[in-house]
């Protein structure tokens, strides 16, 4: 779920299976207003819509998880862009300076079509989705979902990872 600035509520709704693979809007008071979205691996279809966040410019970046990829999409669900860098996104966090936070906790030993990429957090640019650092997964070989799936920042730039696996969460503090 998120939140735009003017209330409006966005709620990813689906995870896996034959489940909805769809963005859903409400109004701030809960009316609903549109969906958009099929499972599907086009621009503007999900599998897995996993985790949600606006940019300053109150675009929408949809963790599309079981695509690997992040989509972007203004408020009224047309398609912006699709970006692949961030690996297999299970949670993505923006702060108010446009820094992208994107935890992958499946690639490797769950998503056999990521085996070659590395588990970790990716920190990136929410504006041209430049991958700047990399926080490697704890652990380098787990035989399931492990390092974080949700992410979040403080104001201080401490990067909290919730850990579905291990059912732990880590906090990162920023030198």
């Amino acid at each position: 779920v998120a939140v735009a600035a003017n209330g409006d509520i966005f709620v990813a709704d689906g995870h896996g299976g034959d489940t909805n693979a769809r963005i859903v809007k409400f109004t701030k008071d809960g009316k609903f207003i549109k969906t958009w979205g099929k499972k599907g691996s086009a621009p503007g279809e999900f599998n897995g819509p996993h985790s949600l966040a606006f940019d300053s410019k109150g675009r929408l970046f949809v963790a599309d998880r079981g695509n690997n990829r992040i989509q972007i999409f203004d408020q009224d669900g047309t398609f912006i862009d699709q970006w692949t860098q961030f690996s297999r996104p299970s949670g993505v966090y923006i702060d108010k300076k446009d820094v992208l936070y994107v935890a992958d906790s499946e690639s490797g030993s769950v998503a056999k079509d990521r085996a070659s990429w590395k588990r970790g957090m990716r920190i990136g640019s929410a504006k041209d989705g430049t991958v700047m650092a990399f926080i490697p997964d704890p652990d380098e070989n787990p035989p399931s979902t492990s390092a974080a799936e949700g992410v979040a920042v403080d104001a201080h730039g401490n990067i909290f990872g919730a850990e579905v696996g291990p059912k732990d969460v880590k906090k990162y503090v920023k030198k």
